[in-house]
């Protein structure tokens, strides 16, 4: 029988912790310190170890709090019309978010939110920024940008209601998506240090560009998932 590397000991030995519940979705693993005190292994073979896991989706780290591990993803369709605070509702979980108004600025062709299917250059639009937070754990960041003609004033409204709930209540506009993008990445520093974990940790990137049914732009929004939050699913019917 092949004998096991020292870091698979110390990977089995969480694996084991939690697939028999001593260790549950969002509980604190013990320090690197302590695993190092308790396993006599040396902090590069911890690390190597919780590194590995982090990798398979089971643990987490955030910044100088500690490892942890992973929520049950949120079952997550890119493809529907998506309101975040229902969606985690609905799967028995706490949706939180922040918001902050950047205030209105105009968009030239030269910005990122610029696309073929975006807003046209010259077109003034709020921009607002988010952080999720699915069950008190920081999840995604966004960056929004919404036509200030059509929702005038709608970014203090969106402080304790989805936008989608908002553009359709208070605006009597329903948001209807004409173009989805999703890729895998490595998420950039502001988003890493919103989030509280590691500047470079992969991530998935969602764009969505939304319209009123029509030919007008109503929002551009950019989304960065932590990779082990979501689980993206489609169902063709």
């Amino acid at each position: 029988m092949e004998k096991k590397r020292y870091y698979e000991i110390v990977r089995d030995l969480i694996l084991q912790r939690l697939a028999s519940g001593e260790l549950k979705p969002g509980d604190k693993l013990p320090s690197e310190r302590t695993l190092c005190a308790d396993l006599s292994l040396n902090r590069n073979t911890i690390r190597h170890a919780l590194l590995k896991l982090q990798r398979d989706g089971k643990i987490f780290r955030l910044e100088r709090k500690g490892w942890y591990v992973n929520p049950i993803r949120m079952v997550y369709n890119p493809a529907d019309h998506v309101n975040f605070a229902q969606l985690a509702t609905s799967q028995g979980r706490k949706a939180e978010w922040t918001t902050e108004d950047n205030g209105i600025i105009t968009i030239e062709d030269t910005m990122e939110t610029y696309t073929n299917e975006g807003f046209p250059a010259g077109t003034k639009v709020y921009s607002m920024e988010n952080t999720f937070f699915i069950d008190g754990q920081p999840v995604a960041r966004t960056l929004n940008y919404l036509n200030a003609e059509k929702l005038e004033g709608i970014i203090p409204k969106t402080t304790d209601r989805a936008m989608t709930q908002v553009v359709e209540e208070d605006y009597g506009l329903s948001l209807k998506q004409r173009n989805l993008l999703i890729r895998p990445l490595l998420l950039p520093r502001d988003v890493t240090s919103n989030l509280g974990i590691p500047h470079g940790s992969p991530g998935i990137y969602v764009r969505r560009i939304k319209t009123d049914g029509k030919d007008t732009v109503l929002t551009v929004e950019h989304e960065y998932w932590r990779f082990d939050a979501i689980e993206l699913r489609v169902d063709q019917i």
